[in-house]
């Protein structure tokens, strides 16, 4: 049976997308926001094959073993 990982970012107050969103800007202008943690991490700039991030603590475990469990994009 297969199996099917969905990864997303949520807003504490549950939105995925802010009030901007449409066709030619799907998060809402809001992505930056949502997702900022993720771009201070050395394992997420490490998996896009890229020198950055500053951070390499528990959120790095967790885009680690994210990015380990999925099999294709």
């Amino acid at each position: 049976m297969s199996k099917v990982i969905f990864d997303s970012g949520i807003s504490l107050d549950g939105f995925f997308a802010g009030d901007n969103r449409g066709p030619q800007n799907p998060m809402g202008g809001v992505s930056a926001d949502i997702h900022q943690w993720m771009f201070k991490q050395k394992a997420f700039w490490n998996y896009l094959g890229m020198d950055g991030g500053a951070e390499d603590g528990a959120d790095g475990v967790l885009i680690r073993e994210t990015i380990d469990r999925t099999g294709a994009f």
